[in-house]
C-alpha cells in the first residue's frame, strides 16, 4: 500500500526539471476575505507518495466546511509507474467559501474498494476586520 509522505497547500509549486526538487510558494493555512461569499485565490496542493511495491489507486482530495458539508474538489488516478516515490499535485482554479472559521482540506486514497483518510489540513477562513464602515 502506497504511503503519503507528506501534503502541503500552497500558493504555487514550482518543480526544476533537472533534479525533480519541488518548492512549494508561500504556504496557505488561512485566507482573510473582506466578506462573505468569497473566492480565494488559486492554490495547489503538493503530495509525496512512497510507492514500494504498491498497485493502482486513487487519490482524492476534498474540502470540509465549518458546517460539515463536503466537497470533492479533485480525484486523480496514480498507475503503479515501477519507482520509490511518486510526486502528486492538484491545482485548484479557487475555492469559494461562504462560512467564517476552520475548513479542512482531506487527501483520501482508495486501494482495493476502501477510502481510507491520510491527511487532513487546516484551511482558516478569516472575516478582515479593519475595513472601514461602509456609508
Amino acid at each position: 500500500m502506497a504511503k503519503l509522505l507528506y501534503a502541503i497547500a500552497c500558493n504555487d509549486v514550482i518543480v526544476d526539471r533537472e533534479s525533480g526538487s519541488t518548492s512549494f510558494i508561500k504556504t496557505i493555512e488561512h485566507a482573510v476575505v473582506p466578506e462573505l461569499p468569497a473566492q480565494l485565490p488559486p492554490l495547489y496542493l503538493g503530495s509525496m507518495w512512497e510507492l514500494g511495491e504498491t498497485q493502482d489507486f486513487t487519490v482524492a482530495l476534498q474540502l470540509a466546511t465549518p458546517d460539515g458539508k463536503i466537497e470533492t474538489l479533485g480525484v486523480q488516478e496514480v498507475t503503479a509507474p515501477g519507482t520509490m516515490l511518486h510526486k502528486l499535485n492538484f491545482q485548484l482554479p479557487g475555492l469559494s467559501v461562504s462560512q467564517e472559521g476552520r475548513h479542512t482540506l482531506t487527501v483520501a486514497a482508495k486501494f482495493n474498494s476502501e477510502w481510507t483518510t491520510l491527511a487532513e489540513l487546516p484551511l482558516f477562513i478569516l472575516l478582515n476586520s479593519q475595513q472601514p464602515p461602509q456609508a
